[in-house]
């Protein structure tokens, strides 16, 4: 990458170029978008990439290292995140698919496999995977072998791939811009990519600081790091517009219900109670404490990278879902642990038993939708339970037994889980699934120099 005095500047790990290959490009060379002058940099930093627009693709999107992550910041009290709140307060935040993927091992390069929880059929896609897949928004992102691609969530169709080196840690989307938090090989550095629908990259991000599992809304990405900051980071000007303190644990961030949340050991709403966060008075949903067999957690560090295949931590999991709206807390007053086969409904306000449910294989994934839960099971079987009784709603089927499965229920109502049929997990073994052709891939372009 050519800086302004003309030097090359190594960026490691990540870009050939700007070289994506979007699924429907057919050879074509993806439009570049002009995204503004370039951020403060205290290491690699590239300016002239953002202020001439027709070095954009050559130079792979902006390039961003510096002080949104520096930790000497000095706190607020919390009145920059405030402000910043009531600017983005009502923008639409659309809902992302609400599907279930499963990771198949196979003789050759393991597969994914997709069904819509809310109806529709199944699909398959073949990728070498480092780590298991994110589901975010409307897509699915791997990333394996040295090439990170996305899905559309619901059909499983290729959107794009692209070179890329480091392992995923997750991944976020908001309809138009898939934003992807990476670790470097050497799990040093974190990157952060913000990638378009056509595969460009609009802007990379690297920096030491630890980034877990970032979320996107239109020109913001929420990056969490440290454990306990989340920056909001303008991906037009590279720079960091806001950051909120919070008190809990914090390595997620995520939109549900059309709204973004912030989470770890509990569920932060980024609403306008947000800038109390640094005194504890956010709008804050927890889980109360109580031992339970595997001693699970409601979400993994989202600075960990998930193997493919699932672990006795995925076995023994919490699921739960927090109010997007109204006083904080969980959405019907009930979350969901599970431990092997076995799930338990618990009283989200005590944490005492409501009832159980016995699986027929080991629980992988799962989430909560409004009204009840989607577990997915090492059978390819995906069970919807009632919240308040436990009673068994409907299923659906991925269609073959699985290694790992990540669940997305982001719109799901409880209509539309019990419109499935009670039969479906019946057909594990043969079923849509293996009769669905793999959506075409495109080879990755080799780097010229």
């Amino acid at each position: 990458m050519r800086g302004i005095a003309g030097t090359w500047t190594q960026v490691p790990e990540v870009m050939d170029s700007n070289r994506a290959i979007p699924a429907t490009a057919r050879g074509r060379a993806p439009r570049a978008r002009s995204l503004g002058a370039a951020a403060r940099a205290r290491a690699l930093l590239v300016p002239v990439c953002a202020a001439l627009a027709a070095l954009f693709v050559a130079c792979g999107g902006g390039q961003t290292q510096g002080e949104a992550f520096d930790p000497r910041w000095k706190d607020d009290g919390g009145a920059g995140i405030r402000a910043f709140q009531q600017r983005f307060a009502g923008r639409r935040i659309p809902l992302g698919a609400d599907v279930a993927v499963g990771v198949v091992a196979g003789a050759g390069a393991p597969e994914l496999v997709g069904v819509p929880l809310d109806g529709g059929p199944a699909w398959t896609f073949a990728h070498p995977l480092d780590a298991r897949p994110a589901v975010a928004g409307s897509v699915v992102v791997g990333l394996g072998r040295g090439e990170l691609f996305a899905l559309d969530a619901r059909t499983g169709t290729l959107l794009w791939t692209r070179r890329a080196g480091g392992r995923l840690r997750g991944a976020g989307d908001d309809g138009e811009t898939t934003v992807v938090s990476l670790v470097s090989t050497t799990g040093t550095r974190s990157v952060v990519l913000a990638v378009s629908r056509e595969g460009l990259v609009l802007r990379q991000i690297e920096d030491s600081a630890a980034i877990g599992v970032p979320a996107v809304v239109g020109r913001y990405a929420f990056l969490p790091w440290q454990g306990r900051y989340v920056t909001v980071f303008d991906l037009q000007t590279g720079g960091e517009v806001a950051r909120a303190l919070l008190r809990t644990e914090v390595s997620h961030a995520f939109l549900l219900g059309g709204v973004v949340f912030f989470g770890g050991e509990a569920a932060t709403r980024f609403d306008a109670s947000i800038g109390l966060g640094a005194a504890g008075r956010a709008s804050t949903a927890r889980l109360p404490a109580r031992e339970l067999p595997g001693a699970p957690v409601w979400m993994t560090a989202g600075t960990e990278v998930l193997a493919p295949a699932a672990s006795a931590e995925d076995r023994a999991r919490l699921y739960a879902r927090p109010r997007p709206a109204g006083s904080p807390g969980i959405e019907g007053e009930r979350y969901v642990a599970t431990y092997y086969r076995a799930a338990v409904g618990l009283d989200a306000r005590s944490g005492a038993l409501a009832w159980a449910h016995a699986g027929e294989a080991d629980f992988l994934g799962g989430a909560a939708y409004a009204g009840g839960f989607a577990l997915c099971d090492a059978r390819g079987g995906i069970t919807f339970l009632d919240a308040q009784r436990g009673a068994v709603a409907g299923r659906a089927s991925l269609g073959r037994p699985i290694q790992a499965c990540v669940v997305q229920a982001d719109g799901l109502t409880a209509a539309a889980a019990s419109a499935r049929p009670l039969e479906a997990a019946a057909a594990v073994g043969a079923s849509p699934v293996e009769a669905a052709p793999a959506p075409a891939r495109r080879p990755v372009a080799t780097d010229p120099r």
